[in-house]
């Protein structure tokens, strides 16, 4: 694992949430995958945003077999 790229993941995922804090938005809902080896876990702040974190669950458990399998 590299630094650089963990570094850069780091401070780009503070800036998402910096600019989500200060956005003058009432209403923001989001949904978050995390993969722990083959089984997905979701979690949402609403029903819809949970289908959504799903299907890209499901898109990239799918990518990543395409990947290996070969």
């Amino acid at each position: 694992m590299r630094p650089d790229k963990v570094f850069i993941g780091l401070v780009l995922l503070f800036a998402g949430i910096a600019i989500l804090m200060m956005s003058k938005a009432e209403n923001v809902s989001g949904a978050g995958v995390i993969i722990v080896g083959p089984i997905p876990i979701v979690v949402a702040s609403s029903p819809e945003m949970a289908l959504l974190g799903l299907v890209i669950a499901a898109v990239m458990l799918l990518f990543v077999y395409s990947l290996t399998r070969w």
